[in-house]
Formats: structure tokens, C-alpha cells, sequence
């Protein structure tokens, strides 16, 4: 730069040689001063700085030509930025374009920050420091509504931990034990058993999570191991048998009495539209075409943090539709939902029960073991607000009394840690009567307070498996060699091996089948 500054201000004659031999000095003139003579060297060749040049040629940070490309570029990255939030949030439309799922999920497949922006999203709604958050906000009722949480995870902590140091756990799931640690989230437990679940995988080839992201193999599981369940009409893993075949099916009296669903097998995500009610007024090529534009479809989950890892288990399952019978404890003789609780067992023990489809007109509380229903809203920052509907016309008509023992029973089939499962029970009737809808072992229900607690117990009952075996005992392990998804405990385990053919638990039907 100095060589670039003396070039420009030099003149020739001090520069360049004439025929190789030094140019002879110029006269000064002394009217001119001290400050017009010229002086050889360094001291005389004082330049402009750089930037008074740049900013003389009109090109300075603040000139209307930079200035307008940094409004530019804001106004790119804000565009950026608002285009993947609307993106996350799955708008119908954006800037008169549709969007809509489908087309989000394509769209993030690009992008990745559309995902990142959801999944993180969900994860902080269920972290510490949103809790925290919370109860900050909301005050002493938000404080209060904590505090009763935790003094209900007080009264169960002691059954919880019991049963896990005497819980058969399978062995696939040994390895969580070294994987879990303390303060950990919700979201993140079920992130590590997703990981356990990949390692698996790769290693052994164990395909466990498929007893939940395989409709088919679920209810396989269900019918081997007795629990009480809709009827599946018929299973295809051939779409143009099922074209050829499932008419048929549908013409079943049972679908008549009782509504018939069509539902995908490999696809367990609402939301893709997996489950559809057969109806009069659709024709057969109406669900042909459903099922062909979903068969070769996969599910992503960008929801949750452990999405990704669920996304390549499930790249291995094979597609696959099923035609099942509708729940006869509907309201309108069947025809309409049933009230279907969402039941979170962990070690065995069935902590709380979350309703989903309940009672109209009466929310979607949480029902807690000692018979506490709350409901928790976000928008009041989870003040616990008790709710009398759900009391009045199923805890206190007795059915929680079957439902928790249901979900216990299905826990101990499968020897998982922690597993929730869904269950349909009848708005009035037999309590007795309630079915085994579908399980899950990657829930995104919400939980409250609860969240944390529930966590802490998964988290406790390793450790106390690890107390255990440091102290020179072995925590005790299921005894099957096959995995999760394939055990066969025999379709009397439900009603005789597990319940005794209890008859305030089981059904009749259930009792006559398989007790006698």
C-alpha cells in the first residue's frame, strides 16, 4: 500500500531513472517558504489516509448505495426469517401461496430451520425454564397448582420405586440405565430411548419401537396377549390386493352397526389423515385412492425433538392398511366417539390419565390416582382449575378403577419402562367394557406440571435399579428373548395369567372365554 501512496505522490523525476543515471534536483524557491521545499525520503511522502480517499469518492458505510444494499439485505433476512416461522406454523397460505402440511414438510426437507424452529419450539413448552417461567408469571396460584404436583409425586414416589427395583424389564432397554441422568426433560427421555431404540437397530437388528409405529403389529400384539381390543376386520401388505379385496370387508355387518375404520398401518401420525371412518355417501375408489397416495408415504415427525430419530426407524417398516371394527361404546349406539383416556404408566404403575376425547362440553382434564381431575390451561399459566364433569361421570362411577388396572396389565405385557396407553371407556354402561385403543411410546400430550415430576420418576427407578445392583443383586429382566413388538404372553394373560379373572375388572364376555 506505502509503494501504491509513493507512486501517487512522487513526481517522475524522484521515481525513474533517465538512461541510468540519477535526474539533477530542481532549484527551490525560496519565496515559496519551508512548507514548498521538497525534501528527499519517507518524511516528505505523507499520503491521504485510505479511508478520506474512499469516503471523498463517495463510497463510505453511510452513502446512499451501501445503505440501500443493507436495507436490502435486512429486508431479505427478515422475509427469510418470517417465511420459515410461517412455514413452522404450517399456515394455509403464505404470500397468497398454499402451504398447508404436506407442503411444509417438503418445504423444511430444504430448509431444515422450519424444523428446527417447531421441534424447539415444543421442547422449551415442556423445559424447566418454561416451567419456571410459569409459575413466575402466574404468581401464588401458579406456585400453589406446582406445589400440589409435586406433594402428588410425593405419594407416589414410594409404589413407583418398588415396583421398579422388582420390574421385569426387557433387556433391549437395559442400556438406559447409563443414558438417563438428573433434571433431565420429558422430551429429552424419550429422545435417548429413541437412541436406545436406533443402537438396537443397527446392532441386533431389534425392531421394539414397532410395537407403536406399526398399527398392524400393534393389534397383533394386542390380540396375542388378550386385552380387549376392536375387532381387526382384515390386514393387507399389498395394495392392489387390497383394491381387489377390501370392498368386501366393508360391507361387513359389524361396519354397519357399528362404523368400520380404514387405517395405515406404517403411519401412525393423525394429522396425515392414517385413519379414516367408512362412510355411505364415499365410494370404494374414494378409500383406494386414500390408501395409494399414503402407501409409499413417510412418516416425518418435526414436531418433536426425537423426530428425527423416530424418522429412520421408521423408514423400515413396510406399508401395510387395515380395516377395523368401531368402538360399540360410542355415544349414539357406537356411531360417535367414546371417551378415551390417555394413561401414562411408568415402572408399572399408572400415574395419571390424560383426557382427550371426553365428555362434551367438559375439556380435557388430567385424572390423578387419588382422584383429583384438574384441568390446566397455558393461557392461565396452569393454575390447577378442578373440573366436575369427569368426576361425576367417570371417577366417580368407578371406571378409573378398571382403566388404571388396564393400563397396568398392558405395561406388564410389553416390560417396558414407561408407556402410555390409550383407552376407550363407555360414556355410560360397563366400566368393564373398556378397550385397549392404541399405545404410545413418544408422547406429545401435555402434562402441566406433571412433566417434570412424572420424568423424575422414570429417571429414579434406574437409579434405584443401579442402587440395587451395586448392593450385589441383579434388578430382574424379562425373561423373553424375542423383541417387544413380538412377545406372546397367550391370549388368556389379560383375563386369567394377569387379572385372576377378576370380575369387577374384566369383562363377562372376557371371564366366559377365557376363565372357564
Amino acid at each position: 500500500e506505502s509503494m501504491i501512496r509513493r507512486k501517487r505522490v512522487l513526481p517522475l523525476s524522484d521515481t525513474a531513472p533517465t538512461n541510468g543515471k540519477q535526474s539533477p534536483e530542481k532549484p527551490t524557491d525560496s519565496r515559496a517558504g519551508p512548507k514548498a521545499a521538497t525534501t528527499p525520503g519517507p518524511a516528505n511522502n505523507h499520503a491521504e489516509p485510505l479511508s478520506g480517499q474512499i469516503s471523498k469518492n463517495g463510497a463510505s458505510i453511510f452513502s446512499p448505495c451501501r445503505m440501500s444494499y443493507t436495507a436490502v439485505g435486512l429486508l431479505l433476512v427478515l422475509s427469510y426469517a418470517h417465511f420459515c416461522v410461517q412455514v413452522a406454523r404450517e399456515a394455509k397460505q403464505i404470500w397468497g401461496i398454499p402451504i398447508g402440511h404436506e407442503r411444509a414438510v417438503a418445504i423444511n426437507k430444504v430448509l431444515h430451520v422450519p424444523g428446527m424452529i417447531r421441534r424447539g419450539a415444543n421442547w422449551f413448552g415442556q423445559s424447566h425454564t418454561f416451567l419456571a417461567l410459569l409459575r413466575v408469571l402466574g404468581g401464588s396460584k401458579s406456585q400453589d397448582s406446582w406445589n400440589r404436583a409435586q406433594e402428588y409425586y410425593d405419594s407416589q414416589r414410594d409404589a413407583v420405586l418398588q415396583r421398579a427395583i422388582n420390574w421385569e424389564l426387557h433387556k433391549s432397554l437395559e442400556p438406559m440405565e447409563n443414558e438417563v441422568y438428573d433434571d433431565i426433560t420429558f422430551y429429552d427421555i424419550i429422545a435417548v430411548r429413541a437412541n436406545v431404540f436406533y443402537a438396537n437397530l443397527k446392532e441386533h437388528g431389534w425392531m421394539d419401537f414397532a410395537i407403536e409405529k406399526n398399527k398392524c403389529q400393534m393389534y397383533r400384539f394386542i390380540k396375542n396377549n388378550g386385552f380387549p381390543h376392536c375387532s381387526i376386520l382384515k390386514e393387507w401388505d399389498d395394495l392392489t390386493k387390497f383394491a381387489n379385496e377390501a370392498e368386501l370387508v366393508m360391507q361387513d355387518e359389524r361396519c354397519e352397526k357399528y362404523s368400520c375404520f380404514a387405517k395405515m398401518c406404517h403411519i401412525t401420525m393423525g394429522h396425515l389423515n392414517s385413519a379414516v371412518r367408512i362412510k355411505k355417501e364415499k365410494t370404494f375408489q374414494d378409500y383406494v385412492q386414500w390408501a395409494s397416495h399414503l402407501w409409499n408415504k413417510r412418516p416425518i415427525d418435526w414436531d418433536r425433538t426425537w423426530g428425527p430419530t423416530f424418522d429412520k426407524l421408521t423408514d423400515m417398516l413396510k406399508p401395510g392398511v387395515m380395516i377395523q371394527e368401531g368402538y360399540s361404546g360410542g355415544r349414539k349406539g357406537g356411531k360417535d366417539s367414546p371417551i378415551e383416556l390417555k394413561v401414562e404408566v411408568v415402572w408399572g404403575h399408572a400415574y395419571l390419565a390424560f383426557v382427550t376425547m371426553g365428555i362434551h362440553d367438559c375439556g380435557n382434564p388430567i385424572i390423578l390416582r387419588n382422584g383429583d381431575v384438574i384441568e390446566y390451561q397455558m393461557k392461565n399459566f396452569f393454575i390447577a382449575e378442578p373440573e366436575k364433569c369427569h368426576r361425576a361421570n367417570v371417577v366417580d362411577k368407578g371406571f378409573m378403577d378398571v382403566v388404571w388396572h388396564l393400563a397396568e396389565a398392558f405395561a406388564a405385557a410389553t416390560a417396558f419402562d414407561s408407556i402410555r396407553v390409550d383407552i376407550f371407556v363407555p360414556e355410560s354402561g360397563d366400566p368393564r367394557n373398556a378397550v385397549v385403543n392404541e399405545i404410545s411410546l413418544s408422547s406429545g400430550a401435555g402434562y402441566a406440571w406433571h412433566w417434570n415430576f412424572f420424568t423424575k420418576l422414570w429417571v429414579e427407578g434406574y437409579k434405584a435399579r443401579r442402587l440395587l445392583r451395586e448392593s450385589g443383586k441383579t434388578p430382574p429382566v424379562s425373561r423373553f428373548d424375542v423383541t417387544i413388538d413380538k412377545i406372546n404372553r397367550g391370549e388368556d394373560f389379560y383375563a386369567k395369567q394377569y387379572s385372576q379373572c377378576n370380575t369387577t375388572l374384566v369383562s363377562e364376555a372376557q371371564v366366559k372365554r377365557y376363565c372357564y
